[in-house]
């Protein structure tokens, strides 16, 4: 309400990319080891799946990719493309990594993402399948589901519950902000 009295406030394209990545590894670094904790108490497994605490860089790279996909949805076009470098660019920075390969390994996430999730658009079931497809959560399902090489559909809802928290509030953004 306040914003439509004074106006939004104004970010530049490069402000908003450093705050979306670092609120991406901050979000990540906090919330990695809930999920982990999540899925290994999970009873719908079979086996306890093995993934370590520390093992956080493909669900980094999951959320990244799916955020971007996101952005992609949410900004006009041009400034999503340029909001995507800017991100990927500062995210290679942060992490210690080449922009180009992240580029690359981001591109290939998206594309899986989109393969899984056809034809839903909706990101989150996406991030939360190529979690299943990165850490191979099937080996640890019931024989019915790991041969099918599908989600449990309780663990899915479950994971979707938790992946929700992990996509950027655009929603917000647009109340408050204006790009430019």
């Amino acid at each position: 309400m306040i914003a439509t009295l004074f106006g939004k406030k104004r970010i530049s394209e490069d402000k908003l990319a450093n705050v979306f990545v670092n609120a991406l590894l901050e979000l990540v670094d906090q919330g990695f080891a809930n999920v982990v904790a999540e899925l290994k108490e999970a009873p719908e497994f079979e086996a306890v799946p093995d993934i370590a605490y520390e093992n956080e860089a493909p669900f980094l790279l999951i959320v990244l990719a799916g955020n971007l996909l996101e952005a992609r949805r949410q900004l006009p076009a041009g400034t999503d493309v340029r909001l995507a470098t800017l991100a990927i660019s500062k995210f290679a920075t942060a992490t210690g990594s080449r922009s180009t390969e992240v580029e690359q390994r981001i591109g290939r996430l998206q594309g899986l993402m989109n393969r899984l999730n056809a034809p839903s658009k909706n990101t989150v079931y996406a991030m939360s399948k190529a979690v299943f497809h990165q850490y191979d959560l099937f080996a640890f399902q019931k024989v019915y589901f790991r041969e099918q090489r599908v989600p449990d559909p309780i663990i899915q809802k479950r994971l979707n519950a938790l992946m929700a928290f992990f996509l950027w509030d655009w929603e917000d953004f647009h109340e408050h902000y204006r790009i430019g």
